[in-house]
């Protein structure tokens, strides 16, 4: 189901393994899901949905605060809603590991949507 909605919510499809999702259910109904993929050096927090008729209730917030709590290198993403983000501890940066450049390059090349991609890094709250 999350392959599903991965691919519906054009999120990053690339070697996904099922381990790297932490995912939100009512019952036994997925409503939200969440990826750490692990690079040398860093986390990379991706592919990150709720289904549309779960959203704005706090579950995406939940799934990042869930995340954060057990990562064990410093955490990177790529999005277009840096605002979103920045609420939750992460902060616009420059400078950024080779993987997540790679990300960078990917999401601007395949994932092609109006808004402009930034690299975000976790700094806390």
């Amino acid at each position: 189901m999350i392959v599903q909605y991965v691919s519906e919510y054009d999120l990053d499809n690339r070697d996904l393994q099922m381990s790297q999702f932490l995912v939100a259910k009512e019952g036994d109904e997925i409503v939200g899901f969440g990826r750490i993929r692990k690079h040398y050096g860093c986390d990379e927090f991706c592919s990150l949905g709720v289904i549309e008729k779960k959203r704005f209730n706090g579950i995406a917030k939940a799934l990042v605060e869930a995340r954060v709590k057990i990562a064990t290198q410093p955490i990177y993403l790529v999005c277009i809603i840096p605002e979103y983000f920045s609420k939750l501890g992460f902060q616009t940066v420059d400078q950024y590991p080779p993987e997540i450049a790679d990300k960078l390059n990917y999401c601007s090349s395949e994932l092609m949507v109006p808004e402009t991609y930034v690299v975000m890094k976790y700094v806390g709250q």
